[in-house]
């Protein structure tokens, strides 16, 4: 998958690979490296990059997320969506709304279906990663637009598993 980021203002573009469950091949302008990455708990990841190690602890939400690398924080964000809001006219909270997974990862269970009224929390997709399951949860009140999974799919962060339209 192809993901262009704004990190720290400045816009790079990747393509991730995944190798297995917990490794991936990531390209950029700057070169390929080989990332394993193992979560510690819902903050904290374990990153094995190019066979050394190191911990990241991330925070934020859906539309931004602060990254702290060995004491240097980054400030992440999908660029394209930033710019198809400007161009749009319309800020980034009032475009359409995706569920996807924080990391790569095999869908255990789709909990809704096209059509399905969710509110704010509601259950929409278990998925399962480094033998973790996480239930991803509706972010508002909405109609589920469209599925795009089914149980046994194997998919990265950024693809998305579940539309939701603003019933508002």
């Amino acid at each position: 998958m192809k993901y262009n980021l704004a990190i720290n203002g400045a816009t790079r573009s990747y393509s991730v690979e995944a190798q297995a469950e917990d490794q991936l091949v990531v390209t950029s302008d700057s070169g390929e490296c080989q990332l394993e990455c193992r979560r510690i708990d819902t903050h904290h990841l374990r990153l094995i990059v190019d066979g050394v190690q190191t911990n990241a602890y991330i925070s934020g939400d859906a539309k931004a997320k602060e990254i702290l690398i060995n004491g240097v924080a980054y400030q992440v964000h999908d660029a394209d969506r930033q710019a198809q809001a400007a161009a749009s006219g319309r800020r980034a909270e009032e475009q359409p709304r995706e569920v996807t997974p924080p990391m790569p990862s095999v869908v255990v269970k789709v909990l809704v279906e096209e059509g399905q009224h969710v509110a704010r929390g509601d259950s929409l997709v278990v998925v399962s990663a480094m033998k973790m399951e996480t239930t991803l949860t509706a972010p508002f009140e909405a109609r589920v637009g469209r599925v795009n999974v089914a149980a046994g799919d194997k998919v990265m962060p950024g693809y998305i598993l579940i539309d939701l339209e603003d019933v508002s």
